[in-house]
């Protein structure tokens, strides 16, 4: 069994819901259909036996930043997760500080919500990198290539981060790290298949995260691995580097996951309960 990894699904699976280019909640099933294709002729991908569980500091989510939490190092991932209502300032303040390209992006979202949704998003991660950067948030310079993948440089010393966004359900989730990196969340689609099992939802997940990861690049990997009942994993895609997968606690039936393209050894969460352990799920 081998996943064909891709960026654009075929015909045959559920492509992500993308509205315009700013969402990435996935909708299954897609797994069936995922299996029975067939093979590329490339290395196939084999995960590593030898895989340390990161360490987790959590964080609450409030409107007062953490003191003396900088950019991610190598090795480090920040992980936020909150509603679309949340702002950490008032909508009138948040708004000021996009950019003109956002502000037209959101003016062409195709209803309210969405667009409320990807403002919320732009807002936060300007409040983010702001305070990671010591900028304003107006003069954060974010790289966008249109598919919520954006890039920040510091205005000083040159750090470059890389940032993604997913969305699932009425939760909106932020990576952030010093290397590529993908999330994904998989959401229940309405009226359910009865083989829509968690299981199969977990494997899409992860799955999804290192499509998102690695965009265009194609890798042969065997779905057998993306089952093991680790929540943190990794993965040699032979020409395509290594990449490590590590599972995300969303509650009731969603599944999300997060690649990144070096060993995770840091994560700092923000908005999920104090003490909930990532590798209990």
């Amino acid at each position: 069994m081998s996943f064909d990894l891709e960026l654009a699904a075929p015909a045959s699976v559920s492509e992500p819901v993308r509205d315009g280019g700013d969402s990435r909640v996935t909708k299954c099933p897609i797994d069936r259909a995922l299996v029975e294709r067939p093979s590329q002729p490339v290395r196939a991908a084999h995960a590593s036996v030898a895989v340390a569980a990161p360490a987790f500091q959590s964080h609450p989510l409030t409107r007062h930043y953490p003191r003396n939490l900088a950019a991610p190092r190598a090795g480090e991932l920040h992980l936020w997760r909150f509603r679309c209502e949340w702002l950490p300032v008032p909508v009138q303040e948040g708004d000021s500080w996009l950019s003109k390209t956002e502000r037209e992006r959101a003016r062409l979202h195709p209803n309210a919500a969405l667009r409320k949704r990807f403002i919320s998003a732009r807002v936060v991660v300007r409040w983010i990198v702001g305070h990671l950067f010591d900028c304003e948030p107006r003069a954060v310079d974010l790289q966008d290539d249109g598919n919520e993948k954006l890039r920040a440089r510091h205005p000083r010393d040159g750090r470059g981060i890389i940032i993604d966004i997913a969305y699932g359900g009425i939760w909106i989730v932020i990576g952030i790290a010093s290397a590529t990196l993908g999330l994904s969340v998989v959401v229940p689609s309405p009226g359910a298949a009865l083989d829509e099992t968690l299981e199969k939802m977990r494997r899409h997940a992860r799955y999804n995260s290192l499509c998102n990861a690695l965009r265009y690049a194609p890798a042969d990997i065997d779905g057998n691995l993306l089952s093991s009942d680790t929540t943190s994993s990794a993965f040699d895609l032979a020409q395509h580097g290594s990449w490590h997968l590590l599972d995300l606690p969303m509650g009731g039936k969603i599944r999300a996951a997060v690649a990144l393209a070096q060993p995770i050894t840091q994560v700092h969460t923000f908005g999920w309960p104090k003490g909930l352990a990532f590798d209990q799920l």
